[in-house]
């Protein structure tokens, strides 16, 4: 099913007619936490497709100060064993966890109709007649397909989420690019609101 997923949004990224920028909105932010120290962080990107969570890992982990790609500390086989998980982070003096999830693939079929008119032979007698030809403009359907997906930063003392984002983006040529935009503007919200 993951790997579905991973391949339908590549599939999708591939064909896209036009992108537009990715908008990341605050969605949730705990109110009781008002600046976090945390000292080591992972970055983890929710797939089951090894290489590609070793890819966005690593080009997260190189985005974020003080962080770490989840792939470098917890092996593939470990993954769902929640008790080996958490050895791993402890061991490893992690105490703050950046989670990123692709949430949803969606198409959406945008539907432009052409505009008309009418338009008289040239001379102003024949006006008077019903001589009239319409003119119509082309009308054109294309589809946008628009990706979702979270950011959520999370205390790994508390096992609680400080920070929930949002990212949104219309036709996006790439992963990576989209995933770059994802990263880049949810550190500046983290780094604006003092949380990292």
């Amino acid at each position: 099913m993951y790997k579905l997923a991973s391949a339908l949004l590549l599939l999708a990224l591939l064909v896209a007619p036009v992108a537009r920028a990715a908008d990341l909105s605050t969605t949730w932010r705990d109110p009781s936490v008002t600046k976090t120290n945390f000292s080591k962080v992972v970055v983890a990107f929710i797939s089951k497709d090894a290489d590609l969570r070793r890819r966005v890992e690593g080009g997260l982990a190189r985005r974020i100060p003080r962080s770490v790609a989840a792939n470098t500390i917890v092996p593939d086989g470990e993954l769902t064993d929640r008790e080996a998980v958490k050895a791993r982070l402890l061991a490893n003096a992690i105490d703050g966890a950046i989670v990123v999830r692709l949430v949803d693939l969606k198409r959406e079929t945008v539907v432009s109709q052409g505009e008309s008119w009418y338009v008289g032979v040239p001379t102003y007698w024949d006006t008077w007649d019903t001589n009239w030809m319409t003119v119509n403009t082309a009308s054109y359907v294309y589809e946008n397909k628009v990706v979702t997906a979270d950011i959520i930063l999370y205390s790994v003392a508390t096992a609680k989420p400080v920070w929930v984002g949002r990212l949104k983006a219309t036709n996006p040529k790439f992963l990576k690019g989209l995933l770059d935009d994802l990263v880049k503007a949810g550190a500046k919200e983290l780094r604006k609101q003092k949380l990292i």
